[in-house]
């Protein structure tokens, strides 16, 4: 009996400790590396790099305690707030023009960043060694990348950091380098990618160059500009604004910028008072927006030595819109054809217009891909097509690739409004998407702006280390989720009923 209590108590021991290896190699089972791509200004832009002089450009080259000490700026952007007082526009366009100039934001005229420019945070190891990363911002990519990490690790995480400005033909180069970096210090023979809004665009260079390198295991797109904005449409002088639309908007945007660390600056905004934006908005429209003279010298005296060589404005453009911005560009003066901006601009246009097929080619070849738009908030309201749905800046559309989508405060009718891939709130139809069944829609949810432990980041973040398949069926059956959801301010996703 003692032998026999022995060897059952031995049989138990061997039961349990490979129960317990088995969990262990379970939880130990190594992770797809997943890197993370940010959008437009997610990286600081520094010149006069590793000498005593170095200083960080302003983002987007804006600092407006510096353009307030301008009294050039400031006297007339007073004026332009008066109903009684005219602007001297060719004294404040001159001032705007020398001091965007003066922060060395821009390209030269070949598309090319000046010498000694760059970021400090390119690193090829992981998040784990960059943990300040993780909390750099309460919202975009690097709450993405948070909330990655709490799933798989940080040591598991990287970032893709690049700069912003550069053409995204040369970016995705270096994105090839950096994935082929990861992949040799992981031993992986895939990755899995999260790109947000610019990455996006970046993804669609990549794609086109290296989509046969089978080196992408998932590629997870948010509210991605791979398609363009029709913001951009300014470049063909598509300009207008107008109060009674422009207003409701500002009251929108600090609505929805509560808590968040934009507040400041939506009351600000809206402590100037309406009547006085009113005026603003009446004199821009009359003195600039409707002059041909003075919309040119605008954009040739104040744009141009702003960000008009930067080649990542122009290949936002949409696809559609493309030629008809730079015939009206290049007749003002404003690019030259000879240059190497424009030959840099072209290849992506023609990278952009490839784009669905390349797409379609990465699913069928077996990379799982997920597109996820945000809807709900119209377009900016300075060209004619302020009435897009939008997610504060990316038009659901072009983002969803393809969607059928209502005029903000409208909603489809007809077939449009029917069958499975329209919304119940009969504002989008899918089915014209180049990938239906693998796009989602998010209503309430401005642009880049996800909170670490929201649904709405634990949703993507779940879809980008694998813990779901990139598809409809299996996101209804594992969380409930429907293709059209909406976020409240806590960012708890519900199905849109």
């Amino acid at each position: 009996m003692k032998k026999l209590i022995k060897l059952i108590s031995v049989v138990l021991v061997m039961v349990l400790t490979f129960s317990v290896s088995s969990v262990a190699f379970a939880r130990d089972k190594k992770a797809t590396p997943v890197i993370v791509l940010h959008g437009l200004g997610g990286s600081d832009i520094y010149q006069y790099m590793g000498t005593e002089n170095e200083v960080k450009i302003p983002q987007f080259g804006l600092d407006v305690s510096a353009m307030a000490k301008n009294q050039t700026i400031l006297d007339n952007a007073v004026k332009l707030f008066t109903e009684d007082q005219t602007p001297d526009y060719y004294a404040l366009f001159e001032a705007l023009g020398d001091y965007f100039e003066g922060t060395n934001l821009n390209f030269n005229e070949n598309g090319n960043p000046k010498k000694g420019q760059g970021i400090k945070t390119y690193w090829e190891e992981p998040l784990s060694k960059h943990k300040d990363y993780l909390t750099l911002r309460d919202f975009s990519i690097p709450v993405i990348a948070r909330q990655t990490s709490s799933l798989i690790g940080a040591k598991n995480v990287y970032a893709f950091n690049y700069d912003w400005r550069v053409d995204l033909c040369q970016t995705a180069k270096k994105l090839r380098k950096f994935i082929v970096a990861v992949k040799k210090r992981t031993g992986a023979k895939k990755v899995s990618i999260c790109a947000l809004s610019l990455g996006g665009a970046v993804m669609s260079a990549y794609f086109d160059r290296y989509k046969t390198k089978k080196d992408l295991e998932r590629c997870v797109l948010l509210n991605p500009a791979y398609l363009g904005a029709d913001v951009a449409r300014a470049f063909e002088f598509d300009l207008q604004t107008d109060k009674k639309k422009v207003l409701p908007y500002l009251k929108n945007m600090e609505q929805d910028f509560q808590g968040g660390d934009k507040e400041t600056l939506f009351k600000a905004i809206s402590a100037i008072g309406d009547d006085r934006i009113a005026n603003a908005l009446d004199n821009l429209q009359k003195d600039v927006l409707s002059n041909t003279k003075m919309r040119k010298k605008f954009f040739l005296e104040v744009v141009k030595p702003w960000v008009g060589n930067i080649p990542a404005f122009w290949e936002v453009i949409p696809y559609s819109e493309f030629d008809k911005c730079v015939k009206k560009m290049v007749k003002i003066g404003y690019l030259d054809k000879n240059s190497g901006l424009y030959k840099k601009i072209q290849r992506y246009h023609k990278v952009q217009g490839r784009f669905k097929k390349n797409l379609k080619y990465l699913k069928k070849h077996g990379v799982e891909i997920a597109v996820i738009a945000n809807y709900g908030t119209g377009g900016l309201p300075l060209t004619s097509k302020y009435s897009n749905h939008t997610d504060l800046l990316i038009d659901t559309k072009y983002a969803s690739v393809g969607a059928t989508v209502a005029k903000y405060g409208k909603k489809l009718k007809g077939k449009n409004a029917k069958g499975k891939y329209a919304s119940p709130d009969k504002v989008i139809n899918a089915k014209t998407c180049v990938l239906p069944n693998n796009t989602w829609f998010i209503k309430g949810i401005i642009h880049g702006l996800y909170t670490y432990d929201g649904d709405a980041a634990k949703f993507i973040a779940n879809l980008t280390v694998g813990n779901v398949k990139c598809n409809l069926k299996a996101v209804k059956k594992k969380y409930g989720y429907t293709q059209f959801l909406k976020g409240d301010k806590e960012q708890h996703l519900t199905n849109v009923g």
